[in-house]
């Protein structure tokens, strides 16, 4: 037989289910954030359950996950990372030196699980800081100052960097590189070494300055070599054909210009123009005293 609910029976059901209902949104309002997880572009997950403890087999990508609010996703930053770090190292012979300096890094993200199980979420300073200090440590330390002068702004070299990723990824960390921003030598060993490399550059100038003399000194002798050839071939001294030549080059000028001509055929000619500049030579003073008076010539253009 159908049995039919009265009034009072569904009002109450109704007020049941209302009850419930209120319960439930008040339940996913306020644990909203522990329900709905959301992952971000170069983030990764790892989930914790109250019942299995985590799940190593599982990495959670980017997107919404639902999961429950007993549980904890813990989300990690898969990008290239940076930490700087400022430290004060003790040289080889006994000299503190102030190192700053910058470390790449990422978390592996097939082994993110394990990282987080063995490590924790502040790997960083757990485990990257003491094993990257350490090793900076030992390294700089058995360098002298002017190795390590010529280290500034340089990468380390590539054995030592696999060293130090060989320990970071034995514990799930990827190490990307180390990179010195700036070495803080004392002061008198900055100068003893500032001296140092300026007298090297001073030398190499010195000989930059012998190599430029030698080539010169072979210039001039194979000029002197082609001169004396030329007077050889045209039986014409260098004085008289340069002579020539300043005469030609006069006498195509615009301005007014005298010249006044040897009585021989050895005599270099004298050029007179306004400051009246004179060529003389012996071969021309033994002409003035000839009895022939010498030859005028006037070349105006």
């Amino acid at each position: 037989m159908k049995r039919f609910f009265t009034r009072k029976e569904r009002n109450e059901i109704l007020r049941r289910a209302a009850i419930v209902t209120l319960v439930l949104l008040f339940f996913i309002v306020f644990f909203h954030k522990r329900i709905f997880i959301v992952i971000k572009s170069g983030e990764a997950g790892v989930l914790y359950s109250v019942t299995d403890g985590t799940d190593i087999k599982n990495t959670y990508g980017e997107g919404l996950h639902i999961i429950s609010p007993f549980n904890t996703m813990t989300i990690y930053d898969v990008r290239t990372q940076k930490l700087t770090f400022t430290q004060s190292i003790i040289s080889k012979n006994g000299l503190k030196i102030d190192l700053n300096y910058a470390v790449l890094f990422k978390p592996d993200r097939n082994f993110l699980p394990l990282l987080h199980q063995q490590v924790g979420a502040d790997y960083k300073n757990t485990l990257i800081a003491p094993c990257i200090q350490s090793k900076i440590r030992k390294d700089i330390g058995s360098l002298s100052p002017e190795d390590i002068y010529m280290t500034e702004r340089s990468v380390m070299e590539k054995n030592e960097i696999d060293s130090l990723r060989k320990i970071l990824v034995n514990n799930k960390v990827i190490l990307e590189g180390y990179f010195i921003s700036s070495v803080a030598l004392p002061d008198s060993v900055n100068k003893a070494i500032t001296s140092v490399y300026i007298r090297h550059q001073q030398s190499e100038e010195y000989n930059y300055r012998l190599v430029v003399e030698r080539k010169e000194r072979q210039r001039k002798i194979i000029e002197a070599q082609g001169i004396r050839d030329f007077s050889t071939i045209l039986n014409v001294s260098p004085a008289q054909w340069r002579a020539l030549d300043v005469t030609q080059k006069l006498a195509m000028s615009p301005n007014s210009k005298m010249i006044i001509m040897g009585n021989n055929a050895s005599g270099l000619p004298i050029i007179m123009g306004d400051q009246f500049t004179t060529v003389p030579s012996a071969t021309q003073s033994n002409a003035t005293q000839n009895a022939n008076p010498p030859q005028r010539r006037r070349l105006q253009r």
